[in-house]
């Protein structure tokens, strides 16, 4: 498990964090892109110019940049928490353990990470599936073994 969160009401765990990942990503995405539509309306409404719309729309329009720009912002920080927590291989409870030891025996370098969160095939990393081939490749998501660094004792 890495987390319990509550916007997607389940626990956050080995095989739905990829799906987790891309919803923070997706909807980062959206949350800028709707920022950036509405930025001109919204420079506009400090402009002396007068300004096509009732008042409520105005405040609608106002409102949702508002709430859409601090959206964005917020989700960006979880998005850039995440991936980085995706290239150290850790996840969020883990990423307190580490902070006790200077090795981690599960890091196999960020391309490797990487491919045990979104799969091994980069054509697929941001469609919420995996392959066939990954399901039966990758033992990680099956949430029984998780492969380590091979000379990871000896050091």
């Amino acid at each position: 498990m890495d987390h319990h969160c509550v916007w997607v009401v389940n626990c956050v765990g080995v095989l739905n964090y990829k799906y987790f990942l891309l919803f923070l990503f997706y909807t980062f995405l959206e949350t800028t892109l709707v920022t950036l539509v509405l930025m001109p309306h919204f420079i506009a409404f400090f402009s002396d110019e007068e300004i096509p719309g009732t008042p409520g729309t105005l405040a609608t329009t106002f409102l949702a940049f508002v709430l859409n720009l601090a959206f964005a912002l917020s989700v960006m920080g979880f998005l850039i928490m995440h991936i980085s927590l995706v290239a150290g291989n850790t996840t969020t409870i883990e990423a307190y353990e580490k902070k006790t030891t200077t090795k981690w025996r599960y890091d196999l370098g960020k391309k490797k990470n990487f491919e045990q969160v979104f799969g091994m095939d980069k054509r697929y990393w941001l469609i919420p599936g995996y392959t066939e081939e990954d399901l039966r490749r990758m033992p990680e998501l099956q949430g029984l073994e998780y492969p380590s660094k091979p000379d990871f004792d000896s050091q």
